[in-house]
């Protein structure tokens, strides 16, 4: 791991907040959050459970090989994960209504900003092929 990212996941863990809803071995609590984007008009979660707090919400995504899956958000309004650390260290914009509550201004600095993605981009590893095994027919 590069300096920059080690750096990053101090930032990931501290200032940035970003383990709140990113956390355990594949970065997600796998929670639902209105994390504020500008452009969203979905109302998310909210169509399922019709609870105030789900409007918006949709469910916190892995951070595993995040380098390899943009655009990103469910709206697919950001095309890098420099856009996407912009849009935390922000705060979002309240939408729907609603803005999950652990959405803030970080304000983060640009070397911040650059090493949390040092450390964003860390997270996707080599590909590796799996063969699903054969399975025995059962007559």
């Amino acid at each position: 791991m590069s300096d920059s990212a080690k750096r990053g996941f101090k930032v990931f863990t501290g200032k940035a907040r970003c383990a709140i809803c990113h956390s355990g071995f594949n970065f997600t609590d796998n929670g639902f959050h209105n994390i504020g984007l500008p452009e969203n008009k979905d109302e998310g979660r909210y169509a399922i459970k019709p609870i105030k707090v789900m409007k918006g919400a949709f469910k916190t995504p892995t951070l595993r090989d995040i380098a390899l899956t943009a655009p990103y958000m469910h709206t697919g309004e950001f095309a890098t994960l420099e856009e996407v650390v912009e849009h935390y260290n922000s705060g979002g914009k309240k939408s729907m209504g609603n803005l999950d509550p652990n959405m803030r201004p970080l304000k983060l600095s640009k070397k911040q900003k650059a090493d949390l993605v040092a450390f964003l981009r860390s997270l996707t590893g080599d590909f590796r092929e799996v063969t699903a095994p054969e399975l025995p027919v059962n007559n």
